[in-house]
C-alpha cells in the first residue's frame, strides 16, 4: 500500500476545510481565528510528507518524529508571537490535519 494517495487525500481535505473555515471565520467577524486554523491545518498536511521523506532518507524513527515535534512547536511558538490571542488556533488546525490524515489512512486500509 502506497502512502501517495493518502497524503494528496490529506492535504486536498485540509485545504478545503482550510478555505471553508476562512470563509465561515470572516463571516462571523473572527478572522485572526479562522486564519490561525487555516494555516495549522496547511501545516499539519504536510507532515505526512516530512515523515515520508525523512524515513525515505533512512531517518530512525525516533529522530525523526523529535525533529518534526521540534519544527511544529516553533512554528507555533512563532505563530503565538504573531496571533497573540488567536495562538491556540494554530494547534488546533495542526491537530485537525492530524485527524484528517488518520481518517484518510483508515479509509484506504479498509479498501486494500
Amino acid at each position: 500500500m502506497r502512502s501517495g494517495g493518502v497524503l494528496k487525500i490529506t492535504v486536498t481535505a485540509c485545504a478545503i476545510l482550510a478555505l471553508a473555515v476562512v470563509t465561515g471565520a470572516a463571516l462571523v467577524g473572527h478572522l485572526s481565528q479562522g486564519m490561525g486554523i487555516g494555516a495549522g491545518l496547511l501545516l499539519g498536511s504536510l507532515n505526512g510528507y516530512l515523515l515520508q521523506a525523512l524515513m525515505g532518507r533512512g531517518a530512525p524513527m525516533v529522530a525523526g518524529s523529535l525533529l518534526r515535534l521540534v519544527a511544529f512547536t516553533s512554528v507555533v511558538l512563532v505563530a503565538a508571537l504573531m496571533l497573540g490571542t488567536a495562538a491556540w488556533t494554530l494547534p488546533l488546525g495542526i491537530g485537525l490535519a492530524q485527524l484528517i490524515l488518520v481518517g484518510a489512512g483508515i479509509r484506504q486500509g479498509l479498501r486494500a
